[in-house]
This record gives C-alpha cells, sequence and structure tokens, in this order.
C-alpha cells in the first residue's frame, strides 16, 4: 500500500509538473484558446513533454483502480490479494460459489485500524498478533495444505 501511495503521488507530481512547464514556456491558455487549439499548441512547444503528460495520465488511472482495489480487499473483506486468490488451499476460510468468508475480517473500521495500525493517542488500538505461535512452518507434504495451526 505504501509503494501504491507513493507512486501515485509521484505520478500527480509529474502531472503538476507538466502543467507548470507549460504554463511557464507555452504562450496559451485553456481559457484564451479553448480545448483543441491549446491541446495542439502545448503538443507543438514540447512533444516530449506532452508524451510524459499523456503516459503520467495512464499511469494515474491503473495505478488508482489498483489502490482502490486493494483498499477494498483489505477494509471491505479483511483479506489480502494473496489470500483471495488461493482461498481455496486454505482450511480457515469458508469459500462458497459467491462469496469468501474471512476469520480475520473484522469489519471495515477494524480492518482499517489493523492494518495500518492506527493509534490516535490511545484512543484506538490495533490487534496484535503473535503468528509465530498461532502456526507452525513445517509443511504438512501429505495433504499439501500448508502450515499447521498450533
Amino acid at each position: 500500500m505504501g509503494y501504491l501511495f507513493f507512486l501515485l503521488c509521484m505520478i500527480c507530481w509529474m502531472i503538476y509538473g507538466c502543467i507548470s512547464y507549460w504554463r511557464v514556456h507555452c504562450g496559451t491558455t485553456y481559457s484564451k484558446d479553448g480545448f483543441w487549439l491549446y491541446l495542439t499548441q502545448i503538443a507543438s512547444c514540447s512533444p516530449w513533454m506532452f508524451w510524459m503528460f499523456l503516459n503520467s495520465i495512464f499511469h494515474f488511472m491503473w495505478v488508482a483502480v489498483l489502490i482502490m482495489c486493494q483498499l477494498y480487499q483489505i477494509a471491505a473483506l479483511g483479506i489480502t490479494t494473496n489470500e483471495r486468490m488461493n482461498a481455496r488451499r486454505y482450511k480457515h476460510f469458508k469459500v462458497t460459489a459467491t462469496s469468501i468468508e474471512s476469520p480475520f475480517n473484522h469489519g471495515c473500521m477494524r480492518n482499517l485500524i489493523d492494518f495500518f495500525e492506527l493509534r490516535c493517542c490511545g484512543l484506538l488500538r490495533p490487534v496484535s498478533v503473535d503468528w509465530t505461535s498461532q502456526y507452525t512452518i513445517e509443511y504438512d507434504q501429505t495433504s499439501g495444505s500448508g502450515y499447521q495451526l498450533v
């Protein structure tokens, strides 16, 4: 989530940089010239900057969708992408044809508090679980089911 957040920030910074460059170096404004004339003039003023702007807009869209998808899985479902894709492999998930029920889902707000470890001056307390005491690291070769509950 941190990587996606900072990637989105860098893309926004790149878009801001392109717009700032056009304001200083290109003698056109959107309000004066209209959309199509403005677009052609900034593309001819600096084709490289125009390409960087289009590239940034494209990457902004898919990164924004990906971060929203990840936030949905964390907040609403209480699972990670790996758990969602491999839920049938894990015994602790209840998988039906239309849904996956996670034992780690504690509601939207609690999931966000736990994931981001929010404390808010002691008002919120993330659940801290020592997973090394919950599971062994021995792999069960016979069933292929993964880690065993202690």
